[in-house]
C-alpha cells in the first residue's frame, strides 16, 4: 500500500500539465520564454541560411532594431498604462516628414531639425495623452481616430514637398554620423538606442515613476486611492510614446534620407506584436522594456 500510494505521488509530480504549471506560476518565466524563442530563432535561421548573420547583415539589422526597438518600447510604455497607442505609425510617418523637411528643404541645422521632430511628436502625443488620460475616453477608439487623423495630415502635406525632399540631400557631418555612423564598431543608432533603452528600464524598474505607471495599469482604482495622480501618469505615458517615436523617426530619416507615401503604415501591427511576443501584457502593469527589445528582434529576424 505504501509503495502504490509512494508512486501516486511521485507519477501526480511528474505529470507534465503540473510541472509546465508550476513553471508557469515563476516571475521569471515571462523573460525566459520570449529569451528562448529569440535563441531558437537565432539557430534555426543560421541553419537555414549560412551566413544570414553576417557582419553586414547584423549592421543593418542593428540599425532597424534601433528604430523599430523605439516604438516598440514607446508602445510598452503606454500598455504598461493600461492603455493602447494605434497611432504611432502614422505618428511616425509625421515626424519623418518633420525631419526630412527641416533638413532637406529647409536646410536647418540638425539639432533644430531635431527639435522639430520630437516637437511633432511631443504635440501628436500629448493631444492623445489629453483625450485619454483627463477626458478619459477610450484608449482603443481614439488613437484609432488619431491614426486616421495624423495619417490625413501626412497624405496631404507629403505630395506638396515629396519633390523638394526627394530632390536635395543635406551636407552635413553629424547627420550622416547619425546614419552611418559606428561607435566602438556599433551603429551611432544602435548606441543611442541602447543609451535610452537603458535609461528607460531604471526609470521604469528603481524609480517612482515607473512603479507609478505599472500601478496605474495593473489597479486603476487602487493607484488613484493610494494618492497616484492617474491622469497625468497616463497623459505623460503618451507624452512619452510620443517622444520616443518621434526619435526613431529621426534615426529613420538620417539613415534613408527619404520617405514614401507607405510610411508607417501598418507600423502599428508590427510594433504591436513584437510587444506581445515579447511578453508585454496588454491588461497593462506586467513586462518591461526588454520584453520588447527582444520582440523587436525576433519580428525583424
Amino acid at each position: 500500500m505504501a509503495t502504490s500510494d509512494a508512486l501516486s505521488r511521485l507519477r501526480y509530480r511528474l505529470l507534465p500539465d503540473r510541472l509546465f504549471g508550476e513553471l508557469l506560476t515563476k516571475s521569471w518565466i515571462d523573460n525566459v520564454i520570449p529569451a528562448l524563442a529569440l535563441v531558437v530563432t537565432i539557430l534555426v535561421m543560421t541553419w537555414i541560411i549560412p551566413g544570414y548573420f553576417s557582419v553586414g547583415n547584423l549592421t543593418d539589422l542593428a540599425r532597424q532594431v534601433s528604430e523599430f526597438g523605439l516604438i516598440a518600447l514607446a508602445l510598452t510604455i503606454v500598455i504598461l498604462s493600461g492603455g493602447i497607442d494605434l497611432s504611432v505609425g502614422s505618428m511616425f510617418a509625421l515626424c519623418v516628414l518633420a525631419a526630412l523637411v527641416s533638413m532637406n528643404v529647409a536646410g536647418l541645422p540638425v539639432g533644430v531639425a531635431l527639435i522639430a521632430t520630437l516637437a511633432t511628436g511631443l504635440v501628436c502625443g500629448l493631444l492623445n495623452g489629453v483625450l485619454i488620460g483627463y477626458l478619459r475616453l477610450r484608449a482603443f477608439i481614439t488613437t484609432l481616430v488619431t491614426l486616421v487623423i495624423y495619417r490625413a495630415l501626412y497624405d496631404i502635406i507629403f505630395p506638396r514637398l515629396a519633390s523638394a525632399i526627394v530632390g536635395s540631400m543635406p551636407v552635413s557631418p553629424t547627420w550622416d554620423l547619425i546614419g552611418f555612423g559606428t561607435f566602438y564598431g556599433l551603429p551611432v543608432s544602435f548606441a543611442i538606442f541602447a543609451v535610452i533603452a537603458l535609461g528607460a528600464h531604471i526609470v521604469l524598474s528603481r524609480l517612482r515613476p515607473g512603479w507609478r505607471l505599472r500601478a496605474v495599469g495593473g489597479a486603476r482604482r487602487s493607484a488613484y486611492n493610494a494618492g497616484i495622480n492617474v491622469k497625468l501618469t497616463v497623459c505623460l505615458a503618451y507624452v512619452a510614446s510620443g517622444l520616443l517615436t518621434a526619435i526613431a523617426a529621426y534615426l529613420f530619416s538620417a539613415r534613408l534620407g527619404s520617405t514614401g507615401a507607405d510610411t508607417g503604415i501598418g507600423l502599428e501591427i508590427s510594433v504591436l506584436t513584437a510587444v506581445v511576443l515579447g511578453g508585454v501584457s496588454l491588461g497593462g502593469g506586467h513586462g518591461s522594456d526588454g520584453n520588447a527589445v527582444i520582440g523587436s528582434i525576433l519580428v525583424l529576424i
